[in-house]
C-alpha cells in the first residue's frame, strides 16, 4: 500500500496543476454505457505555486520529484493509526425524524478493539441509538489529534453497528472503552448498552493535501496501528518549540527545499508530515527517516542523526560559498 501511496501523489499534484481558469473545485457523476464514472475537476493553482506542475523552478521540480516517492504509511494503516488514537468521532445514523432517508451526525465517544472496529457506549435515550436500531449502516468520521482544518487528516469508516450481545465481548468492550475514556463511569448506567461496528464496509482517508484514497473494509482490518504516532505530539511539539532552524535545515538538506520557517505536524515510525513556508505560500511536505524508528529512543536517534547531518551540509555550503 506504500507504493500505491506513493504512485498517488504525482497524479494528484499533475491534477491539480492543469487546472484551468474555468476548472472548479466539484465530482460529478456521468453515466456511460450503463456504468456510473466519477469526474474530478482539479482546484485551480497558480502557476508559481510551490504544488504546481507549471511551477518550472528547478528546486520546485526536484521537490515534486521527492515528494512522489516520498515513504509514507500505507492508506490502511494510517486509517487504523487515526481510528486507534481518536477518541471522539462524528457518527452519521439515517434520522427516524426524518423517515430514515436522511442522514444526521452526532459527536459519539468511542474506542476500538484490536481489529480496528469502533466501540461505542450508546444510552436508549439518544436520537443515534435509536436511529441505529431501525438501520444500523452508519459512518464515523475520526480527525487527526490537534485537527484544526481541511489539511490535517481524518478518515470516515462506512460499516453496521449493532449490539454487543455476548457476556465476554462486552466485557472486553467496556475495559477497551474505559482505557480510553478512564472517567466515563456513566458506562455502567442501566441505559447504556455496548455497541460496535462490525462488517466495515471500507474506510476513506483524506490526509491532506496530495494524500487522499480508500480501502476496503478487508485491508483495513489487515492495517497496523503505528507504534510512534500515539507520542508524536510531546516530540512535535518541543521540536517545533526548540529546534526551528535544524528543521529549516533538515527540509533544505533531505527534501532540498528552502524555506522560510517548518514545523512537524506529525510523526509516525517512518518519518515526519511537515508545514512549511516558503514565499509566503504555507503547505505540507512529507520528510522521511533515514532509517525506521519505532520507538522512543529510536525517534531521538533518528532526529539527533538527522540534525547533524543538516547541519553539517548548511556549514560545508556556507563555505563554499564563501570561498567563490
Amino acid at each position: 500500500m506504500c507504493s500505491l501511496a506513493s504512485r498517488l501523489i504525482a497524479p494528484t499534484l499533475a491534477l491539480r496543476a492543469r487546472a484551468s481558469h474555468a476548472a472548479r473545485a466539484a465530482r460529478s457523476t456521468a453515466r456511460a454505457g450503463g456504468r456510473s464514472i466519477l469526474v474530478v475537476r482539479a482546484h485551480e493553482v497558480k502557476a508559481d505555486s510551490a504544488v504546481s506542475m507549471e511551477n518550472l523552478d528547478p528546486e520546485i521540480v526536484a521537490f515534486r520529484e521527492h515528494q512522489s516517492t516520498a515513504a509514507k504509511l500505507s492508506f490502511a494503516d494510517e486509517c487504523r493509526t487515526l481510528v486507534d488514537l481518536g477518541r471522539y468521532g462524528v457518527i452519521s445514523t439515517f434520522s427516524r425524524e426524518h423517515g430514515g432517508e436522511y442522514p444526521a451526525g452526532s459527536i459519539v465517544g468511542f474506542a476500538s478493539d484490536d481489529k480496528g472496529r469502533p466501540i461505542f457506549a450508546l444510552s436508549s435515550m439518544s436520537g443515534h441509538t435509536g436511529d441505529l436500531k431501525a438501520n444500523g449502516k452508519c459512518s464515523l468520521i475520526v480527525t487527526a489529534p490537534g485537527f484544526t482544518g481541511a489539511a490535517d487528516a481524518r478518515v470516515t469508516i462506512t460499516g453496521t453497528v449493532a449490539p454487543i450481545t455476548d457476556a465476554a465481548d462486552q466485557k472486553a468492550a467496556r475495559e477497551a472503552y474505559l482505557a480510553k475514556h478512564p472517567d466515563a463511569f456513566w458506562v455502567d448506567f442501566g441505559d447504556f448498552s455496548w455497541h460496535r461496528m462490525d462488517g466495515i464496509l471500507g474506510a476513506r482517508l483524506v490526509g491532506g493535501f496530495a494524500r487522499a484514497g480508500g480501502v476496503s473494509g478487508t485491508e483495513y482490518a489487515a492495517g497496523a496501528t503505528d507504534p510512534v504516532a500515539g507520542f508524536s505530539a510531546p516530540i512535535a511539539s518541543h521540536m517545533n518549540a526548540d529546534h526551528v532552524d535544524s528543521l529549516i535545515a533538515m527540509v533544505g538538506h533531505y527534501v532540498g527545499l528552502t524555506v522560510e520557517d517548518a514545523a512537524i505536524a506529525s510523526l509516525d515510525a517512518i518519518g515526519m508530515n511537515m508545514k512549511v513556508t516558503r514565499g509566503g505560500e504555507s503547505f505540507k511536505i512529507r520528510l522521511p527517516f533515514t532509517e525506521p524508528a519505532r520507538d522512543r529512543k529510536a525517534v531521538k536517534e533518528v532526529l539527533v542523526g538527522m540534525t547533524k547531518a543538516a547541519a553539517k551540509a548548511a556549514a560545508e555550503g556556507k563555505k563554499e560559498a564563501e570561498e567563490k
